[in-house]
């Protein structure tokens, strides 16, 4: 029969304390590699969704001569439209406004890269100062989207 001193004893449990200290830690270590992988997984999901939401509006304008036109001089012709145009190009607006309210919570929480949104945030601030979005936000807009997405877009438009 084998006997161990306390000594010896002792010896065996902090070694096998060591042991164990270094399995967590490696855990510790493939677990956060695979949060950073899902992560960039996630982020790639994410970008392609905002591609496909936004491709099948960019085809549509493509294709249909009116509807770029009404794109195109929606706000400088607003004040001659009729009605129903004055709602379309509102709709229009309204559209790509929801599209960039989603990328900006988007890159908000995490899921959209920096550099990336640094692209669709250059695009937002040319389409708030080219479409003249602060003629229709205080009136007709800002009501519909989130408090921090209308204090970035009133930047924008504060800035001019």
């Amino acid at each position: 029969m084998i006997s161990f001193s306390a000594i010896e004893l002792q010896a065996f449990t902090n070694v096998v304390s060591i042991i164990q200290a270094v399995f967590v830690i490696v855990s510790v270590f493939f677990i956060w590699y695979q949060i950073r992988e899902r992560n960039q997984v996630n982020r790639a999901a994410v970008t392609q969704s905002l591609v496909q939401l936004s491709s099948p509006f960019l085809i549509q304008l493509s294709q249909d001569r009116k509807l770029a036109d009404l794109w195109v001089n929606g706000t400088k012709n607003y004040d001659g439209m009729d009605e129903v145009d004055q709602y379309r190009y509102q709709q229009l607006l309204f559209l790509w406004l929801i599209l960039h309210e989603n990328i900006y919570y988007q890159h908000e929480n995490g899921f959209v890269d920096e550099k990336l949104y640094e692209g669709w945030k250059v695009e937002l601030d040319e389409f708030i100062r080219g479409k003249q979005i602060g003629l229709f936000w205080d009136k007709d807009m800002k009501r519909f989207f989130r408090t921090e997405f209308q204090h970035a877009v009133e930047d924008v438009i504060r800035l001019g």
